[in-house]
């Protein structure tokens, strides 16, 4: 009996450490216009924001005051306004759940599924986007004020036991405080909204999108900088047209640590998104080509496709001196990828879903070399090793130093001469990656063949016209901000550092008064900051308190004037510029001109909203 209890013990550890599926999609920060920056470590802090970086559950953004950033997954685009922070709570295969902490936030869903959820909240509301649209939505913790705006699409305005629909050109604001109220207005657009649909504009008329799923994350920046070529063994295959003599895949960029899956690849190119992390390369006529696989309605996301070579104990003389070195080479179309983080078969199988059988597999040869192009020195199983291989010294792998900068030649026959081993056996672990990893260890990358495109560093946007106040809580324990010398910020006050993420004030429950108040709402009590900058658990987004049925302001009988340039409401006070903490500093590029005034479309073009009418309230549900 013990020894038939210990060999299922035996049999059910291994199903217990694969039970774990990874969420199949993560969110790219596609483009970033002036600065901005990210958090997705406790330990590492804020850093500063690169094209490329992954977000996933429990990740924050924010930009700097004049900037903007777009964050994309799937077929969903999120815009950040100047001075915004969004904390990305949940990000899965079935629901993205954020905060907006501050700022401006414009919402692009072009496909959903029915039931995938995609929740916004703010300090004063709870948002649920319905289906595919355009929206805004926006909140000023110093007023106490929120606002959602839709421009096709429905939503909803959640409150105590229902909610409030919000339809197309419509508009809702809400006003916290310890009298939560709500009223109506008509849709009008800002100058984000205007930059958010020229941006739109980049899904239409593409030739990717008659090869790739438009859930496939990144896809829509292949057309500008490759061309399609069918070939007769893989069929359709991607070419960059931009790259240097020599160049090869997962060379030019750097390996970054995302929860939960571990070592992710983030690379330099403004295209490099999407080849790194679905599909395989494949190698033709010298020249490196993307292989997209077979068309999948909804692929899986992996950090990088990639097979590893040598052992633990592989070294090189490096500088006269035996080093030990990591090396990795980019997957064929006729490998598997071989995770090196926890995650069950079904997961595998999904990704693998771009393998194909060997050519000689499907042509009844035995040797199985694909299309006879075995030349003696690469395996032909793994094509890619010998053309492909980069190698690094173990103790420059994710220092987040740039790949080309530590990268050591290596011969295709000392390559192949080493085996081919899991991820697990050579990466390093996190534990000896954060002993030798500070926050500030960020070195500039070698000049890569796409430095000189215009379109990888973009000006900075002209700023919105608003007023910059102070305001921002610190970080526990961040250091102070070193202004520099003889600049404007040296005599002015030392501005706050970023806020923490993931620290927010929940809206304060009160009860529904028995008749709405014919008064003006009264002026909101600003939010307090909170005293710990701890970061909750993911299960703590479901214990923030919803705020109570707010009241509904009539309008009034009067007349209403058209507004000339935004809503009737004081303009939004937004924080000032900020010191990143332990982030070396960058020189803005000079951006002259205006600020950019944001215009107003015609209330006449929504719905209009007669005294005392407008949507019904649906009962709380039992």
């Amino acid at each position: 009996m013990n020894r038939l209890a210990a060999l299922l013990c035996c049999a059910v550890l291994p199903l217990a450490a694969w039970a774990q599926e990874p969420p199949g999609r993560v969110a790219r920060l596609s483009l970033v216009e002036g600065e901005a920056a990210v958090f997705a470590d406790a330990e590492q802090g804020w850093e500063a924001a690169r094209v490329n970086s992954h977000l996933t559950s429990e990740n924050s953004v924010w930009t700097e005051p004049g900037s903007r950033a777009e964050v994309r997954f799937g077929t969903k685009a999120l815009r950040l306004g100047e001075t915004t922070q969004l904390d990305i709570l949940r990000l899965d295969d079935d629901a993205f759940h954020a905060h907006l902490v501050r700022g401006a936030l414009a919402v692009r869903i072009r496909e959903t599924d029915g039931g995938e959820s995609f929740l916004v909240t703010t300090p004063e509301a709870r948002f649920q986007l319905r289906g595919n649209g355009r929206y805004r939505i926006e909140t000023d913790p110093g007023r106490g004020e929120s606002r959602l705006v839709v421009f096709s699409g429905t939503a909803r305005l959640e409150v105590a036991g229902g909610y409030i629909s919000v339809d197309t050109s419509r508009g809702v604001r809400v006003t916290g405080g310890e009298r939560p109220r709500y009223e109506f207005e008509p849709a009008w657009a800002t100058p984000l909204d205007e930059w958010a649909l020229a941006r739109d504009q980049r899904w239409e008329e593409r030739e990717s999108a008659r090869y790739v799923p438009h859930e496939m994350t990144g896809w829509e920046d292949l057309d500008d900088y490759g061309v399609w070529r069918n070939e007769p063994e893989y069929g359709p295959v991607w070419f960059p047209t931009r790259i240097a003599v020599g160049w090869a895949p997962y060379r030019y960029g750097r390996w970054s640590w995302v929860r939960p899956w571990g070592w992710a690849w983030v690379d330099d190119a403004p295209w490099g998104y999407a080849p790194f992390h679905y599909g395989r390369w494949v190698h033709v006529g010298n020249r490196w080509g993307w292989y997209p696989g077979r068309h999948v309605a909804r692929p899986v996301w992996a950090p990088a496709l990639v097979g590893w070579v040598g052992g633990s104990g592989w070294s090189l003389s490096v500088s006269t001196a035996p080093t030990n070195v990591v090396g990795w080479y980019p997957l064929s179309p006729y490998e598997a990828y071989q995770p090196w983080y926890t995650a069950n078969v079904t997961y595998i199988n999904r990704v693998n879903r771009v393998v194909l059988p060997y050519r000689g597999d499907r042509d009844g040869r035995r040797d199985g070399r694909p299309n006879g192009r075995y030349d003696g020195r690469d395996d032909y199983r793994h094509p890619n090793r010998g053309p492909g291989a980069t190698v690094v010294p173990r103790d420059q792998f994710g220092t987040r130093r740039p790949v080309q900068n530590v990268a050591t030649p290596v011969s295709r026959d000392v390559v192949a001469a080493q085996p081919i081993v899991s991820g697990n056996v050579v990466l390093p672990s996190r534990n000896e990656w954060r002993q030798r990893t500070r926050p500030a260890d960020v070195t500039p990358p070698a000049a890569a063949p796409w430095a000189n495109d215009s379109s990888a560093s973009r000006p900075r946007p002209a700023a919105p016209v608003t007023t910059v106040t102070p305001g921002k809580p610190p970080i526990a324990g961040a250091p102070a901000p070193q202004p520099r010398p003889g600049s404007p910020a040296a005599q002015a006050p030392a501005p706050q550092t970023r806020p923490n993420a993931f620290t927010r004030p929940a809206p304060a429950p009160v009860a529904k008064p028995s008749a709405p108040p014919a008064s003006a709402p009264s002026a909101p009590a600003p939010n307090a900051s909170p005293n710990a900058f701890t970061r909750p658990a993911p299960a703590g987004q479901s214990m923030r308190a919803k705020p109570t049925q707010p009241e509904r302001v009539a309008p009034a009988p009067q007349v209403q004037q058209k507004p000339v340039a935004g809503p009737a409401s004081p303009a939004v006070q937004r924080p000032a510029p900020v010191a990143k903490p332990a982030v070396p500093h960058q020189e803005k590029p000079g951006g002259g001109g205006n600020p950019a005034a944001s215009h107003q479309e015609k209330p006449g073009s929504g719905p209009q909203e007669k005294p005392g009418s407008g949507p019904q309230e649906k009962p709380a549900k039992p």
